[in-house]
């Protein structure tokens, strides 16, 4: 099916909604291992459990919400073991990306830290990286469910 740029403009403003729905999932439950709950465990294992918890969390909310995205996707798909298994790939591959990204950098954000007017601190390079592989997996996962995982051709 041939998308004009309005659809196609409108399909990538779903994504974006689904994506930050998803993303905020991922980041609460992030943020709530990393600096709450595992605070005091080795912090390559807490970056490594955080992560993995988090992504979970968003994949499982990007995964329910992504008929709203990509409006041809039929019932049949969503409920595919075969497009499924493309997706949990798909968002493997974008997951094992950030794990070692966020776990290669954990000497610099675990070092430099940021005191707020001495009222709390502020691991900026965390946050930092954490954004950045969000916006690369964004690009990845994007272009990968409308041309892998959600295409027709391969049903």
């Amino acid at each position: 099916m041939n998308q004009n740029k309005k659809d196609i403009l409108l399909e990538i403003l779903r994504f974006l909604i689904v994506g930050g729905i998803a993303t905020l999932g991922d980041y609460i439950v992030f943020y709530l291992f990393n600096i709450v709950l595992l605070k005091q465990i080795n912090p390559v294992v807490n970056s490594a459990i955080s992560t993995t918890l988090g992504f979970i969390t968003g994949l499982l909310i990007n995964w329910f919400l992504s008929k709203f995205v990509f409006k041809d996707v039929t019932d049949n798909q969503m409920h595919s073991k075969v497009v499924f298994i493309k997706y949990v790939i798909l968002s493997l591959l974008g997951f094992l990306l950030t794990l070692i990204v966020m776990t290669a950098t954990t000497p610099i954000h675990d070092k430099l830290v940021l005191s707020v007017f001495g009222l709390f601190t502020f691991q900026f390079w965390k946050l930092f990286f954490k954004v950045l592989m969000t916006f690369i997996v964004l690009v990845l996962n994007y272009l990968g469910r409308k041309f892998f995982v959600f295409k027709k051709s391969f049903e």
